[in-house]
């Protein structure tokens, strides 16, 4: 299937590992040109190297998204280099692993920031390039959106308010033929996942309620997003799609394992 994203102008925030990084790659495979950012210098040049030998063409910038200014700049930069922007992909996040009763001001500020308020400002700054061609714009939302995890309360909270701005935003940009559409991924090998969640519950803590009992890979999160993005998915908006293996579908997703004595797939 041709997805008719060749020539397309693909921007991505958080794009140089996990989610971004893979959704970045597949973007360039079907003939995007690719513009990221990251805060990190170091991911950045291995976001580069790796783009290279793939024979890639990607560029990426040093941007923090949690600063209006610096987002604002890299946006407009890919919007004023390219005359235009095709597809946004609302990437970039952060978490803590702490109760919302607990939580310091500056934490909650900081998760705020850069996982919701940076969303709607990336919109803002991108429409002047997106309005007079329409075009399609995604934000990584997740299950935490629909079941929150206590012990990660802003998480939830900000992921929760992505789902409804995705709706309304649907709603307001039609008129521009602008379509908005999230994907909500479950438990996905991410370095956030593994250098906070996995290291400290453990791997059965994060597989056993989901009926696929692994977690996925960010490829099959930027597959679909990559699908949402192109003209295949021309007449879905506003939707907010689950990407979780089937976390919490039923109540007992490894009872088929345990009775058909399956082994599960934890290391996956």
């Amino acid at each position: 299937m041709d997805l008719h994203l060749k020539n397309k102008i693909v921007v991505i925030t958080g794009g140089t590992a996990g989610i971004g990084k893979a959704a970045a790659f597949q973007f360039a495979e079907e003939g995007a040109f690719v513009t990221v950012c990251s805060r990190s210098p170091e991911k950045i040049r291995s976001f580069l190297e790796e783009a290279r030998e793939k024979h890639l063409s990607v560029s990426a910038t040093a941007a923090d998204i949690s600063d209006p200014k610096q987002l604002k700049n890299f946006i407009e930069e890919a919007g004023s280099t390219y005359g235009r922007i095709d597809v946004l992909f609302n990437n970039a996040a952060q978490s803590h692993m702490c109760y919302l009763t607990q939580l310091e001001d500056s934490a909650w500020d900081s998760v705020v920031a850069s996982n919701l308020s940076s969303v709607w400002r990336a919109v803002i700054y991108a429409l002047p390039y997106m309005k007079e061609h329409g075009g399609s714009i995604l934000s990584t939302s997740s299950l935490a959106s629909r079941i929150p995890t206590t012990s990660i309360g802003a998480y939830g909270v900000t992921k929760s308010g992505i789902n409804a701005m995705t709706r309304m935003l649907a709603s307001e940009l039609a008129p521009y033929n602008i379509r908005v559409n999230a994907v909500a991924p479950g438990v996905i090998a991410s370095d956030m996942v593994k250098n906070s969640i996995l290291k400290n519950k453990g791997m059965h803590y994060l597989c056993h309620t989901s009926v696929l009992q692994r977690l996925g890979a960010p490829e099959e999160v930027a597959r679909p997003v990559v699908f949402l993005a192109s003209d295949a998915a021309s007449f879905i908006t506003g939707e907010i799609l689950d990407i979780s293996g089937g976390k919490f579908i039923v109540q007992d997703p490894w009872a088929p394992w345990e009775d058909f004595g399956v082994e599960r797939p934890y290391n996956v």
